[in-house]
């Protein structure tokens, strides 16, 4: 049996994977609600999701990749939906609203430059670029508190599920990039999956007994 006749069942493993970590996010805010705020958890990564999500969102649509349309356009719904959860308990409101601002504009921008240009091949190229930076930055964003880990000789401030969830879901992803033969697809979550399972891998050289906190800072 061939790798493409692996593609549909693949992409519909990574998709219901994708969901699934996607859904971690709802632990981090229950931990906002518990707590009435966010403490020093970053924003970050709910906001580089919206725009990773948007991103590959509408390359689905350039390529026409039912897959990456549903996994996205369900991610861009929730990762919103966290950010405005984070927006609600923040005692930092005025920073955290120029960030989303930030979001905002920048989704405004792709969109415009979709809108706007006119060879479909350049806007797959480029749109491919961006959703591969991004993906990259979303999968890395714990890495902002390896220094933290490195310090305290703890993983308490790491999003343990998160991490795993990253490594499982990368993996699927590079898998259905390399049958739909997608270069913007498989390197990035390779990269991806690299840096997720180097975070992985602190866990066993720095324990925690608290090691599964969902409020963790990410």
């Amino acid at each position: 049996m061939s790798l493409e006749e692996w593609k549909e069942t693949v992409g519909n493993c990574a998709t219901v994977s994708t969901i699934v970590q996607f859904l971690v996010g709802i632990q981090v805010c229950m931990g906002f609600y518990r707590n009435k705020t966010t403490g020093e958890t970053s924003c970050m990564t709910f906001l580089v999701g919206v725009v990773m999500t948007f991103v590959w969102f509408n390359y689905g649509k350039l390529v026409d990749d039912s897959t990456l349309q549903t996994v996205n356009g369900t991610g861009l719904v929730l990762q919103t939906l966290y950010t405005f959860c984070f927006y609600n308990f923040t005692p930092l409101k005025i920073q955290t609203g120029k960030k989303i601002f930030l979001t905002l504009l920048i989704a405004t921008l792709v969109q415009v430059y979709i809108h706007n240009e006119g060879d479909l091949e350049t806007a797959q190229l480029r749109v491919g670029l961006l959703g591969a930076s991004m993906s990259i930055a979303y999968c890395s964003a714990p890495l902002a508190s390896i220094q933290h880990v490195f310090r305290t000789k703890s993983t308490e401030s790491l999003p343990y599920y998160l991490i795993l969830a990253t490594v499982l879901v990368t993996g699927q992803w590079s898998m259905y990039g390399h049958i739909i033969h997608d270069s913007f697809v498989k390197i990035p979550n390779m990269i991806g999956f690299t840096a997720a399972l180097f975070q992985l891998s602190l866990f066993y050289y720095f324990p925690s007994s608290s090691q599964y906190k969902a409020t963790a800072i990410i």
